[in-house]
């Protein structure tokens, strides 16, 4: 009778330890997270090694201010007629800032919203010599005659409200800030066009 009991728990024994050797603790398998926390997106980086043409943003637009924005991104320099082309910018930003419309805000942030990281940056470097430029011409220090030159001898100087553009400005330089712009084309401006900010 002793050596049937002794079986009996020396067999409940065995199948206990078979239970634990092959992982059936009867522990519940872990519930999948229904909503997972996805991988966070590659971080992209300002690249200046390819073609100036890949670092401006110019898409198909019938808007007005947009293409005033293209204006102001498409500016080159060092070649003949740059300084046409940089007064032509140079209204250009001051439209955007005496802008009526109260739009203007808008369409640069939807406009740097379609831009990679290159596009972005590099707007900010143009944005910023249009800017130089436009307060140049306000100020006198830069002839208006250069105007009529560029094809805009009917702007009417005059009726820029310095101050407005000023605070415009700001406005375009937080809205680039928002949208991660460091101006990483400060650390470039021994190559072409950024060494013109430098001179």
């Amino acid at each position: 009778m002793k050596s049937k009991k002794f079986l009996v728990v020396l067999m409940a024994a065995l199948m206990a330890l078979a239970m634990v050797a092959c992982g059936n603790n009867n522990e519940p398998a872990p519930t999948p997270d229904p909503d997972p926390t996805p991988d966070p997106a590659p971080t992209t980086k300002v690249d200046y090694s390819g073609s100036l043409t890949d670092w401006m943003y110019t898409p198909e637009t019938e808007d007005e201010l947009t293409k005033l924005l293209i204006a102001i991104d498409e500016v080159s320099y060092g070649s003949a007629g740059a300084s046409l082309q940089q007064a032509n910018a140079a209204v250009a930003v001051m439209k955007l800032a005496m802008d009526e419309s109260g739009k203007a805000e808008d369409t640069v942030k939807a406009y740097l919203e379609g831009m990679n990281e290159t596009q972005k940056d590099y707007f900010s470097f143009q944005w910023q010599q249009a800017m130089k430029t436009a307060l140049a011409l306000l100020d006198g220090s830069e002839d208006a005659a250069i105007l009529e030159d560029a094809g805009d001898a009917d702007f009417d100087l005059k009726a820029v409200d310095s101050t407005k553009t000023a605070d415009f400005n700001n406005a375009v330089i937080q809205l680039l800030s928002d949208a991660g712009v460091t101006n990483e084309w400060k650390n470039h401006t021994d190559v072409e066009p950024f060494l013109y900010a430098a001179a």
